[in-house]
């Protein structure tokens, strides 16, 4: 899944939206999602905390309606790929897909009419809402599924999750707790990449250094001026930046992770802006921007234009924050010209050279899963999502069928020959008729990994380059406001960061380029950065005590 296309919520519409529709607790204090429990037929059966439900309810059929609140998220039936023949075949059961943007979530949310399952980003104000308009997991699961929080459930990530009223409302996706990370079962997402003819044609340089940076690039670019296309060949490019929305691309926490420039000191929030080796960083580039090694297209293409071109062979170095969402462009290069292939090398470093440290996932994972107070089918709602995140079912929707799209060779999976090249030469194909990796949405896919979960081959170098570099950051995570004048402040502050980060990179000198970053940060405490910083630093206490 491509989490550069998730789509960002107004807090402060929502929340009116949901004033005007007369959302709120009951005059007891309970919220509505523990009132709707009342009103719930009895289980079909006596349930067996060791024996997942949807194992003694195949007799009940049921028809379910899932909202996916991004509307690139599509798929091409129930039961028409592998993983969902396999899941109907097993529960009796029918899923029909919704997908669709904020403005849907709002129009569904201020009516009341929802669909049985609800998934969007954790960050949306929304998510602070759900005892609203969602039934409490832990009390669906006490009363039709208790294998959901005794085995299904990760403990660390239903004790993050856990509100103050003692419920959980919403479960993640990809959600790394310590003990995944202790396992080793987490992969990084950062990386930077060269493509490796150019690099060994050049003497594969150290280019972790300010100089040896650019001096690799003044080589690619006198030895290769151009791709195999005519096009001319860039020395250097980043993820792309969206300047109209604060988007800064990998030039922000992404370059700050390479530099190994800790987010917190003394558990509280470091102002890594500020760092001076992030800013001799800038700096370099700067200098790569004024000899023409990164062109202006930095900061017109969007996303999806820079990876097409990554899978063209058009540029020499890149930094990228999504490993895993480059694998259908390094397939298209690969396939193009093996001799072509982009690998990983230790990219910028800190003037210590220390490794640089990188995070393997977040506690709180990316999106939240909501059974609603809509359903009319909360036991097999609540079945469906145990069936999903248990290791069952994080075998069916990441492997497929053992003896067809895989076998287990020494307790660890290997895919089909056939399944094996499909992946690797036609993901859309291979998305539509196998379906892995699709089912995403409360998945366990560090017990995947655990499995023998391996990114594609075209990717793989990539990843295994970040194994050793990973470290957990759960004090830092959810900690920037999402409503009230501190979100609406910070909205605009990153809008002045990425434009700052622009003009320091487009400007003809060191002094120019360094005063328009001084002026910036400067010019934060106009705009709240204190209050930011405080709610920050509040934030990061609550996280640190919820991890104890």
């Amino acid at each position: 899944m491509s989490k550069n296309k998730i789509v960002k919520l107004t807090g402060m519409m929502f929340l009116s939206i949901l004033a005007l529709a007369g959302c709120g607790e009951s005059s007891e204090g309970t919220s509505q999602g523990e009132e709707a429990l009342e009103e719930l037929p009895e289980a079909r059966f006596e349930v067996d905390e060791a024996t997942p439900s949807w194992e003694q309810d195949t007799d009940h059929p049921a028809q379910l309606k899932w909202y996916v609140n991004f509307d690139w998220y599509a798929q091409p039936g129930w039961g028409a790929d592998t993983v969902t023949k396999k899941i109907k075949e097993d529960m009796n059961i029918d899923v029909e897909f919704i997908s669709g943007n904020d403005e849907n979530l709002n129009t569904m949310l201020a009516g009341g009419d929802l669909p049985d399952i609800m998934t969007f980003d954790k960050n949306l104000s929304a998510a602070s809402e759900a005892p609203k308009f969602a039934l409490p997991l832990n009390k669906l699961a006490e009363k039709y599924d208790p294998y959901f929080i005794e085995h299904a459930a990760k403990p660390e990530t239903l004790q993050w999750y856990t509100l103050d009223d003692g419920n959980i409302y919403g479960y993640p996706s990809f959600s790394a707790t310590k003990q995944d990370y202790e396992d080793g079962n987490v992969v990084g997402d950062q990386v930077f990449i060269v493509r490796k003819d150019i690099y060994e044609a050049i003497g594969s340089p150290d280019m972790s250094t300010p100089d040896g940076f650019i001096s690799a690039l003044e080589k690619a670019h006198e030895k290769y001026p151009t791709s195999d296309d005519g096009a001319p060949l860039v020395p250097f490019a980043s993820t792309a930046l969206d300047i109209t929305n604060g988007g800064d691309g990998a030039y922000g926490g992404t370059l700050q992770d390479f530099l190994s420039i800790d987010p917190t000191v003394n558990n509280e929030y470091n102002d890594r802006d500020s760092n001076e080796e992030y800013i001799e960083w800038i700096e370099t580039f700067r200098k790569a921007y004024n000899k023409g090694f990164i062109t202006n297209d930095q900061f017109s293409d969007n996303d999806n234009t820079m990876k097409e071109k990554l899978g063209q062979g058009r540029y020499f170095a890149y930094l990228h924050s999504n490993t895993k969402g480059l694998n259908e462009f390094m397939s298209d290069n690969n396939a193009r010209n093996p001799e072509q292939t982009y690998i990983a090398i230790d990219g910028p470093k800190n003037s210590s050279g220390e490794d640089s440290t990188f995070t393997g996932g977040n506690i709180g994972g990316w999106t939240q899963t909501f059974i609603t107070t809509s359903t009319e089918e909360p036991q097999k709602a609540m079945e469906l999502l145990t069936y999903l995140a248990s290791e069952y079912g994080t075998m069916v929707s990441t492997f497929g069928i053992e003896g067809e799209t895989y076998e287990l060779v020494d307790g660890k999976v290997e895919y089909s020959k056939e399944t094996e090249e499909l992946r690797n030469s036609d993901i859309a194909r291979f998305d539509k008729e196998v379906g892995l990796g699709s089912y995403w949405f409360v998945g366990n896919d560090n017990y995947a990994i655990e499995m023998g979960q391996k990114p594609a081959t075209s990717i793989r170098q990539m990843v295994d380059w970040a194994q050793d570099k990973l470290a957990p950051r759960f004090e830092i995570e959810d900690i920037d406001p999402i409503s009230g004048s501190e979100a609406r402040n910070l909205t605009q502050l990153n809008t002045d960061r990425v434009q700052a980060l622009v003009s320091f990179i487009q400007a003809e000198t060191e002094q120019e380029g360094r005063q328009i970053w001084e002026d910036y940060l400067q010019a934060r405490s106009n705009k709240g950065w204190e209050n930011i910083v405080e709610y920050r630093n509040g934030k990061i206490a609550e996280n640190i005590e919820k991890l104890n």
